[in-house]
């Protein structure tokens, strides 16, 4: 559009139009109501973020508050509910709560499409009206329709307080920034729309959601790693362990298995060498520590494949807590011994699969809290 672009409110719904972003008579409504105000509606504004209060006007996108101004958990519900209104119906928000567990910990949850999200908040008090940011955009993120609909939301103005949002293509957020708004923020987070048919929170329910979202040679993999696995340890056992190794996948065990670790290899080199000839120690050693893992907490392997090599925590067995994402962060047994022979520090296997138990020990902790608070 160039220099010449008029930034009038007249102009930029009729940019609004063209664009498909607001019908003409959403368009009409809106500069009937800013002309109701007294606007002029052929102003020539120097800072075109000023016009887009329009959106409003026009009962299109939505608005993240600088205050709630009631109670903060009605503010999000809100928020949330009006973010996912700009899909259509693809995308249903309910069940919106903030919780604070035993410790003091508190998490936004609400459920988009049936599925419980979680995200964890600070707020500067309990009778604090200003929102968490960083959890209201990743929630805003999460109620992007994805599947085949390409849209993602964008924030108008270069605040975020009182910030107007749109759901917009690519091609109609570059329309709008080359219209001189400047498109700050735009959040796109990648939510699983398929659920399983199983009992929610069960093993079984999460190994389900895994699959349904997983690529063919990630099954394929994890199938074949899982299907393998009591025949590739009994192996290990017989061929590479002492008579007298305490075989119970128990804290203790992975004591010795350290001792074991340390004295096969002097550093992080040879163990990655060990693990390109694909040592027979080894890989035992990574399904013995993941196996473990599993035993000791819920927990499941998980198997992301990746054409690109370079991509961290992919192409590898991993454990994932049995817990909702923001909570289950994966563990790579692998770097676990990798951890192990670098720093040769005692108890660091224990110490790093401990990420698993926190996980869990969060989750289940705000679930207590949340059925207390019912």
């Amino acid at each position: 559009m160039g220099d010449a672009t008029q930034h009038t409110l007249r102009e930029f719904a009729e940019v609004l139009v063209r664009l498909g972003i607001a019908t003409e008579e959403q368009a009409a409504v809106g500069l009937a109501e800013a002309a109701g105000i007294g606007m002029d509606l052929d102003e020539d504004f120097d800072n075109p973020d000023e016009l887009t209060f329009l959106v409003g006007e026009c009962g299109i996108g939505f608005q993240t508050p600088e205050k709630v101004l009631g109670y903060l958990e009605d503010g999000y519900a809100e928020l949330l509910l009006d973010a996912a209104a700009c899909s259509g119906g693809s995308v249903v928000v309910d069940d919106v709560e903030l919780v604070k567990d035993e410790d003091g910990e508190e998490y936004l949850h609400f459920r988009r499409n049936g599925r419980s999200i979680w995200h964890p908040a600070e707020h500067l008090s309990d009778s604090t009206r200003y929102m968490d940011w960083n959890t209201a955009f990743d929630a805003i993120g999460d109620l992007v329709p994805g599947n085949d609909d390409p849209r993602g939301f964008y924030q108008l103005d270069e605040d975020s307080y009182d910030a107007w949002w749109l759901l917009l293509t690519p091609e109609q957020a570059k329309d709008l920034k080359e219209f001189g708004l400047p498109m700050p923020v735009d959040l796109g987070n990648w939510v699983r729309d398929e659920m399983p048919t199983g009992e929610p929170g069960t093993l079984a329910w999460y190994m389900e959601d895994d699959r349904l979202h997983a690529s063919e040679e990630s099954r394929r993999f994890l199938d074949e790693w899982l299907t393998s696995m009591d025949a590739a340890l009994d192996r290990w056992r017989t061929a590479h362990l002492p008579d007298d190794f305490p075989f119970d996948y128990s804290p203790d065990s992975l004591l010795v298995l350290e001792r074991l670790v340390l004295d096969r290899f002097d550093g992080p080199a040879s163990l990655e060498a060990a693990a390109g000839d694909g040592d027979e120690f080894y890989a035992g050693a990574v399904r013995y520590v993941g196996e473990t893992a599993l035993r000791m907490w819920p927990c499941r392997w998980t198997y992301r494949h990746s054409d690109d090599r370079l991509m961290v925590f992919t192409n590898e067995p991993m454990v994932c807590p049995n817990a909702p994402g923001r909570f289950a962060w994966e563990v790579s047994p692998r770097y676990a011994l990798h951890t192990l022979v670098r720093d040769r520090t005692p108890h660091s296997l224990r110490e790093y699969l401990s990420t698993v138990e926190n996980a869990v020990d969060s989750y289940h902790k705000v679930l207590r809290a949340r059925t207390r608070g019912r």
